[in-house]
């Protein structure tokens, strides 16, 4: 269910740290590092390889993985910003892509890139933050309060984890999610 936008908007501005995300993710897509080198694993962390736990952010695995996570950043993460400023707005998207590729680190010996987990993170987030606000999903065409379009999200990454498909970290998803249920009101 792809969410098109959110209803309700709580203060204008311009989204600084949303912008910059994109133009970073793509950024990074368009160059094609080496995932090797910038994605995160638990190897690359015993060697040294700290910067990881960032720069795994802004890969992407493909154009549509690249385009899903950066409207989802868009609909979800313009009220957050907003809310938190643009600054605390870029910790806490941080701070839940790192929680959410540590827990799927942990479970699977698998390179993990993405921005997935901070955009679940932002899920998490906007639940705490925006419970009643509305989301205008496209299929089906409906608004729906932002709890039930949440609920029925994390209910497909509980149950994609349960089918232990690895191309896709949605453990990622999942550690993301609550970091930014935790983290919201602490950053």
């Amino acid at each position: 269910m792809l969410p098109l936008y959110d209803k309700t908007k709580i203060k204008s501005g311009i989204p600084w740290g949303i912008i910059f995300l994109v133009l970073i993710n793509s950024f990074f897509f368009f160059v094609s590092p080496d995932v090797n080198f910038f994605g995160f694993s638990l190897e690359n962390i015993w060697n040294g390889m700290l910067f990881t736990l960032i720069t795994s952010l802004f890969l992407h695995g493909s154009f549509l993985h690249l385009l899903v996570n950066m409207w989802f950043l868009w609909v979800f993460g313009l009220n957050i910003e907003m809310r938190l400023g643009t600054f605390r707005f870029l910790l806490f998207y941080i701070l839940c892509g790192i929680a959410g590729s540590v827990l799927f680190a942990l479970s699977a010996d698998v390179m993990v890139i993405g921005a997935s987990a901070s955009i679940a993170g932002l899920l998490g987030g906007y639940l705490v933050l925006f419970p009643k606000n509305k989301i205008k999903a496209l299929f089906p065409p409906i608004y729906l309060p932002s709890v039930v379009y949440i609920f029925i999200w994390f209910l497909f990454q509980i149950f994609s984890v349960s089918q232990m498909n690895i191309s896709t970290a949605y453990l990622a998803h999942i550690g993301g999610f609550i970091a930014g249920i935790i983290l919201i009101k602490k950053i």
